[in-house]
């Protein structure tokens, strides 16, 4: 008879995997939208598809042959060398793919000689495309490297035969295929699939797969019904994944003999597809500005260090669990273990964007969408994602053959007895899942976007794709090697602390994840257009411009829309533009011209409000007249306008309205005189000051026509009176400036001296908050704001009269 402690144990496992995967698919699947929509599929779908495999299967085969080979290598090393080339494996599977990419990518940043060559050449795209594909290599061939030595580890009789025998390289190649096709063909299954899956990396690098494009049509529809064909093939794609690792069975069963060769080959591929970009990144980043993640991100890395442990916490839970089930005699538990193994595979499988629709639907349609202004709908999607690594360790733990015969001697009378009993693996392998686990939910971005809770603190993955985005690698850097810190931690944290603090700590992270603040909306506020690709709707609206006649915005899907003061719908300008990005900035002069920062084709356009181009000017380059993304427009006094950019040169350039260069000013820095990332420019038309937000220096700079500095207003916090990434300015009054920061979620009014003056909006996607707004314009009809987050314009009348 089985032990009622033991027993609950396993019944609890079981309610935990059906209460986060089970309950959660059925509401989705069953879900009254989806039952009444089934929506033809566009050809694009297929465009899609067939893009993923192309790039999935080209990865997945230099990733197996490359792991396959280093893993033989690994299996040959010394126990105690071969133990730690495991952890090192292990915890380079922990670190985010983006952050290879990222250095990868910032080994040539814009302004090198390097970035000038691929953008002279158009070589633009095939470069960033390079890198991920380098990146995505880099980071999956430790999953067969692991597979391949665990393999090789077992059988090696095969290695000393070659060695013996002098077998020729070809023909070893050829043994171990025949010896080892069905796993090296589940290896390859298993990196297809995750790469096929992976949002941040192809998103950066604008190539569009499955996973990248389930976050597409997330964020401009809200709703995946559309697109069936692609939820379909990734969940036929993580069921190949989950049975070609269940197909791998772990053991500790040891050759006797070892060939004990060296390890310097497999610290060499290690290095230069992992460990030297990240080092280069570092390098490169060193320097006063990379205490700035701590200054301003300091509860947004608790947060996320608060929701890594809660996540971890469990995965140590799903550990003992895992490990009591694959222990037990009873056919029917082992077999209830081995499809809740799947069940957390398959999770782990499927599209970020997936889960985490998943898991938001289910909430609304429990009605407990409170959690959805919690961490904790993210921490259970986290932990739907994360499961598998305590699954797979507790299935790891009960493999052993030895302790499948003490645990049948001994027969534990209790959970505790089980856990003392297995100790010594078990401590292991829960020192392993808490580290990976609390390193894999640190760098997680997909559902940290989509599912963070509204907050002035967000999750600092969230800050991390803006930095990507958007921002110098510094503050990129040092969140990375924050991330391999507290795994580390997390590792010792979990060897040495005592269980009933773990359990204590997890009840309190629990509760904490169950408060919410109640913040007060804008009042009085109208919203102009939705989340979608069709006309008053938009993907991304970032760049906005505006007079007494016009609204004008620019957002992602590559589109110009115009609307009238009152946010009426009147025309679109489909623009042409290409795969590398899209405007940030758009002016309207007197004559009701267009004139558009061109950002990443480094020019500007000027357009009549029927989509004629009346004029085009700039090129990429540093030299006067040049640009390197430039970023917004402004028209002064005398015929003048002012461009801003960033990117390297971080300047004013100053041209008269036939585009003639006249001057500039202002370069890369931190200095009184220097910017970085000057996103927004507004000119006071009493005197012809300019007023710049200074974005990456978080400050508005006013300046004289001539580039005199006159006073710097504000500084880097969440404090009224500070600003955060202030990405649009805007002079609404002879007295007053308004500032819309993209990093504090808010608006913000100063007098022109820099005097606070008051603040408005919270973190949120209901009417009167605002998610990452990214510029600010004025109406006869009121203030409209750039809800960049919330795919939205948002009219604020009451800000004309609360000055």
């Amino acid at each position: 008879m089985k032990l009622k402690s033991t027993t609950l144990l396993q019944a609890f496992g079981l309610l935990l995997f059906i209460v986060l995967l089970v309950i959660p698919s059925i509401l989705f699947i069953f879900s009254p939208e989806r039952i009444a929509n089934a929506e033809t599929q566009a050809p694009q779908i297929w465009d899609v598809l067939i893009r993923t495999l192309v790039w999935s299967i080209g990865i997945g085969l230099c990733s197996t042959v490359i792991g396959w080979l280093v893993g033989i290598r690994i299996a040959s090393l010394s126990p105690s060398t071969f133990s730690g080339i495991i952890i090192l494996l292990l915890m380079s599977l922990a670190l985010p793919a983006y952050a290879i990419f990222y250095a990868w990518w910032q080994a040539w940043p814009s302004g090198t000689w390097l970035h000038a060559y691929v953008v002279k050449h158009d070589l633009l795209t095939f470069a960033m495309q390079t890198c991920v594909f380098i990146a995505l290599v880099g980071w999956s061939w430790p999953i067969p490297a692991l597979i391949s030595s665990m393999s090789n580890r077992t059988t090696q009789g095969i290695l000393l035969l070659h060695q013996l025998d002098e077998v020729r390289i070809w023909r070893r190649f050829a043994n171990h295929w025949a010896t080892e096709k069905k796993l090296i063909l589940s290896s390859f299954i298993i990196v297809v699939a995750w790469t096929s899956t992976n949002t941040t990396s192809f998103d950066l690098a604008q190539v569009g797969t499955i996973g990248n494009e389930l976050r597409a049509v997330l964020a401009s529809t809200g709703s995946l019904t559309s697109v069936p064909i692609l939820i379909g093939v990734g969940f036929v794609m993580a069921a190949f994944a989950s049975i070609c690792i269940l197909r791998f069975k772990a053991t500790s069963k040891i050759h006797a003999i070892q060939l004990r060769k060296t390890s310097w080959p497999v610290i060499l591929i290690w290095s230069l597809l992992i460990g030297f970009p990240l080092m280069m990144s570092a390098v490169m980043s060193i320097g006063p500005e990379s205490i700035q993640l701590w200054a301003q991100y300091k509860y947004d890395v608790l947060l996320s260090l608060y929701i890594a442990i809660s996540v971890a916490l469990v995965a140590c839970l799903i550990v003992i669990v895992s490990m009591s089930m694959h222990l037990s005699t009873s056919k029917t538990v082992h077999g209830l273990a081995l499809l809740i193994d799947f069940g957390w595979l398959m999770f782990a499988c499927l599209p970020a964007s997936f889960i985490a629709l998943l898991f938001s639907e289910a909430s609304i349609f429990l009605h407990a969408d409170l959690f959805l202004k919690t961490p904790l709908t993210l921490i259970v999607a986290q932990i739907a994602t994360i499961g598998f690594v305590g699954s797979l360790a507790g299935r790891w733990v009960a493999s052993c053959s030895r302790v499948k015969v003490l645990n049948i001697l001994d027969a534990p009378q209790s959970a505790v007895g089980l856990c003392k009993a297995n100790s010594p693996r078990l401590v292991m392998a829960m020192c392993v899942t808490f580290a990976v686990s609390i390193a894999m939910s640190f760098g997680e971005i997909p559902l940290s976007t989509q599912l963070s809770a509204p907050s002035a603190n967000q999750p600092i993955s969230v800050a991390l794709l803006h930095a990507m985005h958007y921002q110098r690698p510094e503050i990129v850097t040092t969140a990375l090697v924050v991330l391999v810190g507290i795994a580390i931690m997390g590792g010792l944290f979990t060897t040495f602390v005592q269980r009933r603090v773990l359990v204590l700590f997890c009840f309190v992270c629990i509760l904490v994840g169950c408060n919410s603040d109640v913040p007060t909306p804008i009042s009085n506020t109208h919203s102009i257009g939705k989340a979608g690709t069709i006309d008053s709707h938009f993907v991304t609206p970032r760049a906005i411009a505006a007079n007494d006649q016009k609204i004008v915005v620019i957002d992602k899907s590559g589109r110009l829309q115009l609307f009238g003061p009152k946010g009426t719908f009147e025309s679109s300008i489909e623009l042409e533009l290409s795969g590398t990005g899209f405007p940030t900035g758009v002016s309207i002069d007197s004559d009701g011209n267009i004139w558009i920062a061109d950002t990443h084709q480094h020019r500007i356009l000027v357009l009549d409000q029927d989509g004629e181009t009346k004029l085009s000017f700039g090129e990429y380059g540093q030299d006067e007249g040049q640009f390197l993304y430039p970023t917004d427009i402004a028209f002064g006094l005398d015929n003048q306008v002012y461009v801003t950019e960033y990117g390297g040169n971080d300047r004013v350039s100053v041209f008269n309205h036939q585009g003639q260069f006249i001057r500039s000013f202002g370069s890369h820095g931190t200095g009184q005189h220097q910017f970085r990332r000057p996103q927004s420019i507004d000119v006071d038309p009493s005197n012809g000051n300019l007023f710049i937000a200074d974005s990456g220096n978080h400050r508005i700079v006013v300046m004289s026509p001539e580039g005199k500095v006159l006073n710097i207003i504000s500084s880097v916090g969440r404090e009224p009176s500070n600003v955060l990434y202030p990405y649009g300015i805007l002079i609404d009054s002879p007295k007053t400036i308004l500032v819309c920061e993209y990093g504090n979620n808010r608006l913000q009014r100063f007098s022109k001296e820099g005097v606070p003056l008051g603040t408005w909006g919270h973190p949120g996607s209901e009417l009167g908050f605002l998610r990452t707004p990214w510029g600010v314009a004025k109406t006869n009809s009121g203030i409209v704001i750039a809800d960049t987050g919330n795919n939205r314009l948002q009219l604020l009348p009451d800000m004309m009269t609360s000055k």
